[in-house]
C-alpha cells in the first residue's frame, strides 16, 4: 500500500513539474490561425454605389481568416513576432420597400504584422501594428419593376491599408487552442476616375474568433 501511495505521489510531482516547465516555455517558434470574424464594411459612396435617396447598405458581414506567425527575441515571457493575416468579409441589406436596391459589399484584407507578445507556451495576449492591402467590391440589385436607370458596381482594387489591434492565444492541447483578434483596418482613400468615384478614407472593425495551430 505504500508502496502506491509512493508511485502515486512520484506520478504526481512529475506531472506538476511537466506542467510547470510547459508554462515556464517561451512563447513560439509559430502558430496558424483560422478564425469566424464579424467583419467590418464601409458605408461611404465611393466605396459602395451611388444609390438612391434612402437606401440602405451594410455596415457588418460575416467572414473568414487566416494567417500564420513566427517568434523570435525577446526575454521571459517576451517575445517579438511577425506575421500575416488574410481576411474576407461579406455583407446584404435587403431593402424593406420594393423598389429600393439591395447592397451587397464585400471585403478583403491583407494585413502583414509585427507583434509584441506577452506569456508562455500554453497562453498569450499581444498587440501588432502593420501596414498591408485591402479591396472592396460593392454591388446593388433592384427587385422592384419600376427602376430604369442601372446602378454601377463598385470595385477599388487593392489600396494601401494600415492595421492594429491585438488579442490572445489559449492551447487546451499542445498543437490546438483558441484564439480572438481585435482589429483596426483604415484604408487609405480612392482617387476619382473616368469610371469610379472618389472614397473618403475609412476605418472598419473586425472581431474574429477561432483556432490556433502550432
Amino acid at each position: 500500500m505504500r508502496m502506491r501511495i509512493w508511485l502515486l505521489c512520484a506520478a504526481l510531482i512529475g506531472m506538476s513539474g511537466t506542467a510547470w516547465a510547459q508554462v515556464q516555455d517561451p512563447i513560439g517558434p509559430a502558430v496558424f490561425d483560422v478564425r469566424a470574424t464579424l467583419a467590418g464594411l464601409p458605408k461611404s459612396e465611393g466605396w459602395t454605389p451611388t444609390l438612391p435617396a434612402d437606401s440602405e447598405v451594410p455596415n457588418r458581414g460575416l467572414g473568414l481568416q487566416g494567417g500564420a506567425h513566427v517568434y523570435f527575441g525577446g526575454r521571459g515571457a517576451f517575445r517579438f513576432g511577425v506575421g500575416a493575416a488574410f481576411g474576407m468579409g461579406r455583407g446584404t441589406a435587403v431593402p424593406k420597400a420594393g423598389d429600393a436596391p439591395e447592397v451587397t459589399t464585400r471585403v478583403r484584407t491583407l494585413a502583414p504584422q509585427l507583434s509584441i507578445n506577452f506569456g508562455h507556451r500554453l497562453g498569450w495576449s499581444y498587440i501588432s501594428a502593420g501596414y498591408g492591402r485591402a479591396k472592396v467590391t460593392s454591388e446593388a440589385v433592384v427587385t422592384g419593376t419600376t427602376a430604369t436607370t442601372p446602378i454601377v458596381p463598385v470595385d477599388t482594387g487593392w489600396v494601401g491599408a494600415i492595421n492594429f489591434g491585438g488579442g490572445a492565444r489559449w492551447f487546451i492541447t499542445e498543437h490546438v487552442g483558441v484564439t480572438l483578434d481585435l482589429r483596426w483596418h483604415k484604408l487609405g482613400s480612392v482617387a476619382e476616375t473616368p469610371t469610379t468615384l472618389a472614397a473618403p478614407r475609412t476605418t472598419l472593425f473586425d472581431f474574429g474568433f477561432g483556432l490556433a495551430f502550432r
